[in-house]
């Protein structure tokens, strides 16, 4: 009888061990799971600046100086900063030259109305080809911007954006989300398509894979985000809110420009 007894309770002893590695299994393949899906989450610390125009300098309001004997180090110093395109001088100890790097927290756009002429200086940017950056909004230290205030559905504006060379803008952050809400009020508009969507799972889901999961921020809308109607897409309000809605819905959009190297040698500016 004992004998039975002790085998029953060695069978329940490696059924509970079976439940349990089976149980710790799943955890870490869900682990590995949200930690591929979130491995695109981390900043581009390797962005590059491009050269767009020899012997001139941006006047769009200089937020950083420093001093540095090489390219490379301006451009690390820039990326630290958070700038968005810097003025650089090789000529260190140069005539009337106090620093040799000038961090900008905006970026030229179009013609390059800020540059001016300066030996001393050549300008670089993280967007290089300035003829996609026609009509865009600076948000500092961010991007560039688009606002199409003609109303369209949500894969018509996905099309909309990469007709532009950007992407549907990125909000997964309270500095994104502030700055996405303040340009709506600026242009006068209540919201606009953003950068998420609820996939099959049933998670917000930015276009370059990376879960909603990935960021801890959230700013919903009182309600939202629903969970029925079919409301899989998202919008941002100037009153700095997400709201949750039908993909079919037609409303305006932000987009954010993809840097890019500027196809041709420099930018023509005389």
């Amino acid at each position: 009888m004992g004998d039975m007894l002790k085998e029953k309770s060695d069978i329940t002893v490696i059924k509970v061990f079976k439940m349990l590695l089976l149980i710790i299994t799943c955890i870490t393949f869900s682990s590995v799971q949200a930690i591929a899906k979130c491995s695109n989450d981390e900043p581009q610390v390797n962005q590059e600046y491009y050269l767009v125009k020899k012997c001139h300098r941006s006047k769009l309001g200089i937020s950083f100086r420093a001093n540095f004997a090489k390219l490379s180090s301006c451009k690390r110093f820039a990326r630290e900063q958070r700038g968005l395109s810097f003025n650089f001088s090789p000529q260190i100890g140069g005539v009337g030259l106090e620093y040799t790097c000038e961090v900008l927290q905006c970026a030229e756009i179009s013609t390059g109305l800020s540059l001016t002429n300066d030996s001393r200086y050549d300008y670089y940017s993280l967007f290089g080809n300035l003829s996609l950056t026609v009509n865009s909004i600076c948000v500092p230290s961010l991007g560039l911007f688009y606002f199409f205030s003609n109303k369209r559905t949500y894969s018509e504006a996905i099309d909309e954006c990469r007709n532009k060379s950007s992407v549907l803008a990125d909000i997964t952050s309270e500095a994104k989300t502030n700055a996405m809400a303040k340009l709506l009020a600026d242009v006068g508009s209540e919201e606009a398509f953003i950068n998420l969507k609820r996939d099959n799972t049933s998670d917000f889901i930015a276009s370059n894979g990376d879960l909603l999961e990935c960021t801890s921020y959230r700013a919903w809308a009182p309600g939202h985000p629903r969970k029925r109607g079919k409301a899989d897409c998202v919008t941002i309000t100037r009153y700095r809110t997400w709201r949750s809605v039908s993909c079919e819905e037609q409303l305006e959009a932000l987009c954010e420009l993809i840097p890019k190297k500027n196809v041709k040698s420099y930018l023509s500016i005389t």
